[in-house]
């Protein structure tokens, strides 16, 4: 038995996970990971807890759901995913490492300890290959080393083709033994049905995955893995690869090491060019055109603070970025703007952003010929608009209701707003008289820590040379 004073918390749980021959509820394997590492500390559980999540899931044990887990090996025995065999692997004998097995071998784990049996459990020959692949960088064409492993013999016994599928089971995980079968294209075709519904449940648990998690973003290698151990019968046949389940599902995307929402990209993406097109440009209809869209504007600071503003489906975010700026009083002539859609995240309370596009004062910018009637809403839906990139001023619009436009009325148009709280001028109240501020000096406010409001008489007197700002009510 291991010493429990030299024993690090992270050493007992991969003791304790090591001896589970089955799954395990996560309060039991706490309570086993404190009898051989003793804490009096009174967050230790938790402290367990946490580690399981961000240490130990995806690498020595899986999360079956929140409450069970499972060590990997266990997890995954038995199941099944499907390779579809390219052009260039058949014609060479190979099957690509990467991203065939992207999912089951991470640069922890070297390809080179792969070893695959038949059917009746017999090892299969092959050996690792390089093969070199021409790719297109930013720095021009480059050449590089791929991976393969070399399955000729095994190809051309079972006369392997274009098209047709590897089906890999997880025959132990621990020693990377794998078990291959052969499906040739038309057995695919047959069972087609089959495999749409093992695409469906896949796709929809690593949505639900992305959905829940903390960020915007899952970690590749521990999702794909956990999604394959949830699926309702994981032993059963397989359906696509992974890769090719996501990009048909539409809603997600991988990027090399996470999977994001597929309207969703890193500052480092965005770095070397790629851009995201969330507002498709379609033709709208006569009636899509004319329908008016009743938005409530407000500002998350200031929520007394709002106003109600109609707008039609043929006008653009451009239209909406000028009505705004007049509503609330912002420069029209200068700063940016820029709209976000807010997307519920699942059924909690969070949201993700989706960049509609930014707004130049004078026209232009990526989002301002986007029509609202495009922007695919609905009752009860968000946006998000912030003016000034630097100041940072946010508004939150809901829209509220889409009705028919009213004869004789042109819109975009404010139709209601806060009843206004009116505040003072500070100096014309000590002189006892009662004049409603317009203007707040910024630098006095400082000075004094206190807000100093003036009106527009008394700003041209006192506070000609301060920086000040105007007061909305």
């Amino acid at each position: 038995m291991p010493n429990p004073m030299t024993l690090t918390m992270s050493e007992a749980i991969t003791l304790v996970v090591a001896q589970l021959a089955e799954p395990t509820l996560v309060d039991e394997l706490v309570k086993r990971v404190l009898a051989i590492w003793p804490s009096t500390a009174k967050t230790a559980a938790n402290s367990i807890r946490q580690s399981l999540r961000w240490d130990h899931a995806g690498k020595s044990l899986i999360f079956l759901t929140d409450q069970t887990i499972a060590p990997i090996g266990v997890a995954l025995r038995g199941v099944q995913f499907r390779i579809t065999l390219a052009r260039q692997e058949v014609e060479r004998g190979l099957v690509f490492v990467q991203p065939n097995f992207s999912h089951s071998l991470s640069y922890q784990v070297p390809a080179e300890t792969v070893n695959f049996v038949d059917a009746a459990g017999q090892p299969i020959s092959t050996r690792l290959v390089s093969v070199k692949e021409k790719t297109q960088t930013l720095l021009g064409p480059q050449t590089y080393d791929k991976a393969a492993f070399e399955l000729e013999q095994w190809f051309k016994l079972r006369r392997v083709k274009r098209g047709d599928s590897l089906l890999v089971t997880v025959e132990d995980w621990e020693a990377r033994q794998f078990r291959l079968a052969h499906e040739p294209e038309k057995v695919r075709r047959q069972r087609r049905a089959e495999i749409d519904s093992r695409n469906r449940e896949l796709a929809d648990l690593l949505f639900n995955m992305l959905e829940t998690a903390h960020d915007e973003y899952i970690w590749a290698n521990e999702a794909i893995l956990t999604a394959y151990a949830r699926l309702p019968n994981p032993t059963g046949h397989p359906g696509d690869h992974w890769l090719t389940v996501i990009e048909r599902d539409g809603r997600m995307r991988w990027n090399g090491t996470e999977l994001r929402y597929a309207d969703s990209f890193t500052p480092f993406e965005y770095l070397y060019g790629e851009e995201a097109s969330p507002v498709k440009k379609v033709s709208v209809s006569a009636k899509q055109a004319q329908q008016v869209y009743q938005f409530k504007a407000t500002l998350p600071y200031r929520k007394s603070l709002w106003r109600r503003i109609e707008i039609q489906g043929s006008h653009t975010l451009a239209d909406f970025d000028r009505e705004l700026r007049h509503a609330f009083q912002h420069d029209s002539g200068d700063h940016l703007g820029g709209f976000w859609k807010l997307i519920r995240r699942g059924q909690s309370r969070r949201f993700r952003e989706v960049d509609l596009g930014t707004v130049e004062p004078f026209g232009g910018g990526e989002g301002s010929d986007s029509k609202i009637a495009n922007l695919d809403l609905k009752p009860g839906d968000e946006l998000k608009y912030v003016y000034d990139f630097g100041d940072w001023i946010e508004h939150r619009l809901t829209l509220e209701a889409i009705a028919e436009p009213q004869a004789g009325v042109k819109y975009p148009r404010p139709i209601e707003q806060n009843k206004p709280r009116y505040q003072y001028c500070r100096h014309c109240q000590e002189q006892g008289k009662k004049t409603v501020a317009t203007w707040i000096c910024i630098e006095c406010s400082d000075r004094e820590q206190a807000d100093v409001l003036v009106c527009e008489n008394c700003l041209d007197i006192h506070h000609e040379d301060h920086y000040t700002d105007e007061i909305v009510y």
